[in-house]
């Protein structure tokens, strides 16, 4: 029996027979091999993009879909720093597409972590132009435009081409006044640190860790990201990037930001995201009254991102915090932690595996699909890869609101896993040459 969902609805699994199934994924790293370019999908902008490194994170667990009632947690969650873990049910019922309720979460693997290489993105941004900014998205055949970053615009150059694992293209640049809206925190002297926190938030003591920019200033509005950890995972997985370290922090973007960017890896009840009366969303809400209350935050550039469980409470964000933050990155993510609202724009990048066993691709599909239509994007299949590529493509669609573009990343070889590597199928490792984190920064700097 598989909880595997390929191009078909979930299978409905009852109580009894969710405690005696569970899935499992390997862990051991894998070099992998350059991938192949890819080509332009009708209604959209295709990118396959190459690169060599190791495997990619692991972690498995069964899938609930439809029907209602009260789950629970069967098995145990990932590994804490790094390796697969067999994960288990946790949920509250409901169905990830159609029906009601929280969903649950099939466990997922630790930390990606070990391996070794040079990076496998193929073509990154252009050299920015007139004023400054982050750079444009990587990409490759097409022209690379960037967004607002840490001041100003910046208009990229061509971007490179695919295959290989060489990056192509120019550097983004950083600096210059913010045209965002500072947070009640810039000009004041901070009390918050680098390191784990406590809040009281509902009625109960949460928990998060914060990695503030060593080169802090007071009267410059950062941008803040937020990364939720997977089933099992902890804050601490999502801060350290298990033994992948510092390439690794913050699903790769820490390393990217160059001290540039706020960051929050907040602890999830029971190690999850089942968001019970939406108790995670106030936590969010209360974490960000704290912090933009005593350091300098951009209020327009906040971002989400999370993989597997913390992929389902980024789409939560997406859909009930729109008016809050500008963009979300759902690894490998399916509807668990809820959808109050779901009806308005929010910029969207979603990574999926065409193999993914545990959170089936169609359910990321649904994800996506709820923010191509608020985003009033044109409608397309995006081209997936071959089985057996080992590849990615990247598809951009075409026709969205202006400032709230839908990015869709579909590989194969890897299963659940936030970091896959092109040319391998491991699910674990990879951390450190991942194509991910330089597509995902890249499109959260392009705001």
């Amino acid at each position: 029996m598989s909880c595997r969902s390929r191009r078909h609805r979930p299978v409905l699994l009852t109580a009894a027979s969710l405690l005696l199934y569970a899935c499992s994924s390997p862990s051991d790293d894998q070099t992998g091999s350059s991938g192949e370019s890819g080509g332009a999908a009708t209604g959209g902008t295709s990118i396959e993009t190459g690169g060599m490194g190791a495997g990619t994170s692991g972690g498995s667990g069964a899938v609930l879909t439809g029907g209602s009632g009260t789950g629970g947690l069967v098995g145990s969650g990932g590994v804490p720093t790094g390796g697969s873990g067999t994960g288990g049910l946790v949920g509250s019922g409901g169905a990830p597409t159609g029906g009601s309720g929280d969903g649950g979460l099939a466990g997922s693997g630790g930390v990606p972590s070990g391996g070794s290489g040079d990076g496998g993105l193929a073509g990154s941004g252009g050299v920015p132009t007139g004023g400054s900014g982050d750079g444009g998205l990587a990409g490759s055949g097409g022209t690379s435009t960037g967004g607002s970053g840490d001041g100003g615009s910046a208009t990229g150059g061509q971007a490179g081409t695919g295959g290989g694992g060489a990056d192509s293209g120019g550097t983004a640049g950083t600096g210059g006044a913010s045209t965002g809206t500072p947070s009640t925190g810039c000009g004041k002297a901070p009390t918050l640190t680098s390191g784990e926190h406590s809040i009281q938030s509902g009625g109960q003591n949460r928990s998060f860790m914060m990695r503030i920019p060593d080169t802090y200033d007071n009267n410059h509005p950062h941008r803040l990201i937020f990364a939720f950890h997977w089933n099992g995972g902890t804050m601490q997985d999502v801060d350290g990037g298990g033994t992948s370290g510092y390439t690794w922090s913050y699903y790769g973007l820490r390393e990217r930001a160059e001290n540039s960017t706020i960051f929050v890896a907040p602890q999830g009840n029971g190690n999850g995201w089942a968001n019970p009366g939406g108790q995670d969303l106030t936590f969010v809400d209360d974490m960000i009254d704290l912090i933009e209350g005593d350091l300098c935050v951009d209020k327009d550039r906040l971002f989400s991102m999370g993989f597997s469980y913390g992929g389902g409470m980024s789409y939560a964000i997406a859909c009930d915090r729109a008016d809050v933050f500008r963009a979300v990155a759902v690894y490998s993510g399916m509807q668990l932690s809820g959808c109050g609202d779901g009806s308005k724009p929010m910029a969207y990048i979603g990574i999926h595996s065409i193999n993914d066993p545990t959170c089936g691709y169609t359910a990321g599909e649904g994800l996506r699909d709820t923010f191509v239509r608020n985003n009033h994007c044109t409608s397309q299949d995006p081209p997936e890869p071959a089985v057996g590529s080992r590849t990615h493509i990247i598809t951009e669609y075409e026709g969205c609101d202006p400032g709230y573009p839908v990015v869709w990343a579909a590989f194969e070889g890897a299963g659940h896993t936030p970091a896959p590597v092109d040319g391998s199928t491991n699910d674990s490792g990879g951390g450190d040459v991942t194509w991910t984190k330089e597509e995902v920064w890249n499109f959260f700097t392009r705001f």
